[in-house]
């Protein structure tokens, strides 16, 4: 028996290169893990300098790797009648140190966003991305209401946000309130800083500054930042309501992380030109009262 090599060869040459497409897209996919800031203290003494400690890998938290600096494009302190710039930031260990000092005292927000990544996948492969990175409740919306259909390939860009509340000094203006104009983000309609075991968080998500109804979150509490240990972490999902708000009753103490995420038609774009915004806030839980 014979070969025809001639043709037999350009197959070959076309199913590696197959395959190695297919193998870039899915490490591209793997690698675009969401993350979290958190403050070292989240409240500090009068004029004290502000140090948060930004990790990747959020559905590990407290767990993770740090985020390298030059992924950074966006960190704001943003205070009740003040906006500054984080320019201070070097990964110390597994954790990217930001650190800056307020002008005055008070309760800030603080938000961090990452530069952004265009990948193109299939529509079973973005939710296939959503479930392994803590939007398993967008990924089973999009199943449901298959608002790809028709499309072989989606070109998306994901980005990801992460925000934290923090207070220096005592008493002073509040900023839990204030929005930073991300794609995805959560806004506290009452202060986390003053939260007890017991209490309701209300906390509204935006996407492009409007209400998102009906969007999945995930809650993640009973973390142990001090000792490592997510043995004891329990993890719940919530919806928000008709007006873009969450509802959630805090039952044990320490820090929690909120996370969401939203996939999105491109304004403007191509049928098959989406964003995917993944987002986080973390604050903490004084025990019951």
């Amino acid at each position: 028996m014979t070969y025809n090599l001639s043709r037999a060869q350009p197959v070959i040459m076309l199913a590696r290169v197959a395959a190695i497409v297919a193998f870039v897209a899915v490490v591209t996919v793997a690698n675009a893990h969401d993350f979290w800031i958190i403050p070292s203290m989240f409240s500090a003494g009068p004029n004290a300098t502000l140090e948060l400690n930004g990790r990747q890998g959020g559905g590990k938290f407290p767990e993770g790797t740090a985020v390298p600096a030059d992924r950074v494009t966006d960190a704001r302190v943003i205070g009740a009648s003040s906006t500054s710039t984080i320019s201070e930031m070097a990964v110390v260990g597994t954790s990217l140190r930001l650190t800056h000092k307020p002008t005055s005292d008070g309760q800030y927000l603080i938000v961090v966003g990452l530069a952004s990544r265009v990948n193109r996948q299939t529509p079973a492969g973005i939710i296939r991305f959503l479930k392994a990175e803590g939007g398993e409740a967008e990924a089973l919306r999009l199943e449901r209401e298959n608002p790809f259909a028709g499309l072989d390939s989606v070109i998306f860009t994901s980005a990801s946000y992460a925000a934290t509340v923090a207070q220096v000094g005592n008493g002073g203006a509040r900023a839990f309130g204030k929005t930073a104009g991300l794609a995805l983000e959560f806004v506290a309609q009452n202060d986390p800083s003053r939260v007890r075991v017991g209490d309701t968080l209300h906390i509204k998500l935006l996407g492009h500054g409007a209400p998102l109804a009906n969007l999945g979150l995930e809650l993640a509490s009973g973390l142990d930042v001090d000792a490592g240990s997510t043995e004891n972490v329990e993890r719940l999902t919530y919806f928000t309501d008709s007006k873009g708000i969450a509802h959630l009753p805090l039952t044990k103490a320490g820090p929690v992380m909120l996370r969401s995420a939203w996939a999105s038609h491109r304004v403007g774009g191509a049928p098959n030109e989406w964003d995917v915004s993944r987002t986080t806030y973390v604050f903490n839980v004084g025990a019951g009262r």
